[in-house]
């Protein structure tokens, strides 16, 4: 199979208002896929859904698995999920206790726990927060612990619904970096739910929501040259596409740049 995820009509209601109507959406497996949209497009509610909080009145295939409030446990063993404010919910007075906790939940070894916890801390440079309350901590650093505990399972699928805003361009660049390794190596698929149009560039597919319906969907080549999707739904393309396109206009180079670095090295060619 090489869809993670797939939804066919699918419709939804809040009390009387219509959410998604006959909403279709297929994202593959092993990539890194954004959920594009503006406050009020549907993204949180799309997360709900896939998360089995709430249900449609169509199947939602995950992985092969049809959602259902029978497999919901199944389904968070498959699943790690990063949501926005969600630091709020730290329950152990350490974060080596915290991240610890879900590998305990599966019967590892002591042994085994020590050796996935430093490496998931490792990886995320927190292993310096292990002996510190995970409420105390500034939120970017609470964030890379979320981030850690949704990783630390080895999930197939990575949910993450605005659950980086509070991280700095470098610190979530190397974030991205330690992730699409785990696609490569691991293959994880990662689902990043945002607003923020520059997180977009660190995808292989983007998905526009606006209205609670999909506008665009295809790589990221595809959808940033339909200026007019982002015209619609008032978002601004990234700063690199948006000069790249003036720079076009120009004939100063002859394609969308992706890094900033690269575009000026050819340009001083």
């Amino acid at each position: 199979m090489k869809n993670i995820l797939e939804l066919k009509n699918l419709s939804f209601k809040y009390d009387q208002e219509l959410i998604f109507d006959n909403l279709d959406l297929i994202i593959a497996k092993n990539k890194f896929t954004t959920v594009l949209g503006s406050s009020g497009s549907g993204k949180t509610t799309l997360v709900k859904l896939l998360m089995g909080e709430l249900t449609g009145d169509r199947v939602i295939i995950f992985n092969g698995m049809a959602i259902t409030q029978d497999n919901l446990p199944e389904l968070y063993t498959l699943v790690g999920a990063i949501f926005e404010n969600q630091y709020d919910t730290f329950i152990f007075k350490t974060v080596f206790e915290e991240l610890a906790f879900p590998l305990e939940n599966k019967n590892y070894s002591s042994l085994e726990i020590e050796k996935k916890v430093k490496a998931i801390s490792e990886s995320l440079n927190i292993s310096h927060l292990l002996k510190q309350n995970p409420n105390t901590l500034q939120t970017s650093d609470k964030e890379l612990v979320n981030l850690a505990e949704a990783l630390i399972k080895n999930p197939q699928i990575l949910i993450i619904d605005e659950g980086l805003k509070a991280l700095d361009k470098k610190t979530k660049e190397q974030v991205i970096d330690v992730l699409k390794e785990k696609i490569k190596k691991q293959h994880l698929t990662v689902i990043y739910f945002t607003h923020n149009v520059e997180d977009s560039l660190y995808s292989d597919d983007i998905i526009v929501l606006d209205n609670k319906k999909v506008l665009i969907h295809g790589s990221k080549e595809t959808v940033y040259r339909d200026e007019e999707v982002f015209n619609k739904t008032h978002l601004e393309l990234p700063f690199i596409i948006d000069l790249s396109k003036k720079l076009q206009f120009y004939n100063m180079i002859d394609q969308d740049y992706f890094s900033m670095e690269k575009m000026v090295n050819d340009l001083w060619k």
